[in-house]
């Protein structure tokens, strides 16, 4: 039987989930019924490193949280404390200096399962010193269905001077790891990557000047130097169409919206501009006045690089995503916030 043939109910329908409990802050699961539960648990999400510099300043997105999912028999009555990961706090770099990221929360459920937070992206200004790539994630644990690590984010290694973020990492999933933002390893002037999504990373930028590239989609990778996102599918049982929308941090569903659907429940639909669903990372931006775009759920947001006015800020991932890095020559650059985790448990 195949993850997704788990995820879905198995194969064959041999167990469905009626119910869901989606658990968006920390609280206490109380088991309705006898029998086994599919608990999901997500980290929370790393944020950007932020620069700002006259002439040179460089930093890179936060990582993914991890992700672990298990079936567990409770007993009617039973109770297990849900502890849910805050992302990492944005940081903010006023006139000429570097700050770095700040690392996401672990989730927990009980002592059954564990999903670590993602990694702070890192910063300086002034030097052409390369920055690394932020590690994945460590993995998660207890998951008797699948434990996953949170993507990383891209690092920074050519040495020319300039103005240079990378966009966060996508956080685990059911589908597997996540996947790292693009890398910058050439080009002139400025550039920044956009985020990841759960299907693929952005782009690189390798050549060329003021680039910046786009989400990582739901199905794949964007495209190197350039503004071309990721592959989305809308698959039913993968994605899906609903046909009962639901609320979710304050932002509606519909019916033209892609789903991870749950046992045939809707979670966490929201807009990510990668791959046209709402599992994609954030696009990176260059333009003065605007943000870089905010990631889908599980979708880092993109990295934003600009020579002028920095008195904006990087968009925010989406729920347990690594937040894009910023960089700017003048006023105060702030950095994308990392994605809250969050737990469901179905029965």
């Amino acid at each position: 039987m195949s993850n997704l043939d788990q995820f879905m109910g198995g194969e064959g329908g041999e167990r469905t989930y009626e119910l869901i409990e989606f658990f968006p802050t920390s609280g206490t699961f109380t088991a309705k019924k006898t029998g086994v539960h599919r608990v999901c648990v997500l980290g929370g999400g790393g944020s950007g490193g932020a620069a700002s510099e006259a002439t040179n300043a460089r930093a890179t997105g936060g990582g993914g949280g991890s992700f672990a999912w298990s079936e567990i028999f409770l007993t009617q009555g039973d109770t297990v404390p849900v502890t849910i990961g805050a992302g990492g706090a944005a940081v903010a770099q006023a006139a000429t200096g570097a700050a770095a990221g700040n690392t996401g929360g672990n989730t927990t459920f009980g002592t059954y399962m564990t999903a670590y937070g993602g990694l702070g992206g890192v910063a300086n200004q002034g030097v052409t010193t390369a920055l690394p790539a932020t590690a994945a994630s460590t993995i998660a644990t207890g998951g008797t269905l699948g434990n996953f690590t949170g993507g990383g984010a891209g690092g920074i290694s050519h040495a020319t001077a300039g103005f240079w973020a990378t966009g966060g990492g996508s956080a685990g999933c059911y589908r597997g790891n996540g996947y790292p933002s693009g890398s910058i390893s050439g080009g002139t002037s400025k550039g920044a990557t956009g985020g990841a999504g759960v299907g693929g990373k952005s782009g690189d930028v390798t050549t060329g000047a003021s680039v910046y590239t786009a989400g990582g989609g739901s199905h794949g990778a964007s495209s190197d130097n350039s503004l071309v996102v990721g592959l989305g599918v809308m698959s039913l049982g993968d994605f899906g169409i609903s046909s009962n929308p639901v609320t979710i941090d304050g932002l509606s569903t519909s019916t033209t919206q892609a789903l991870w659907r749950i046992s045939n429940n809707p979670l966490l639909a929201l807009t990510g501009s990668g791959g046209n669903t709402g599992f994609s990372g954030g696009g990176s931006s260059g333009t003065s006045g605007n943000s870089s775009s905010k990631g889908g759920t599980c979708g880092g947001s993109g990295g934003q690089a600009i020579t002028i006015d920095g008195y904006y800020v990087a968009g925010a991932a989406g729920r347990g995503a690594g937040g894009g890095a910023f960089v700017g020559s003048t006023g105060t650059a702030t950095s994308g916030a990392g994605g809250d985790g969050f737990v469901t448990v179905e029965y």
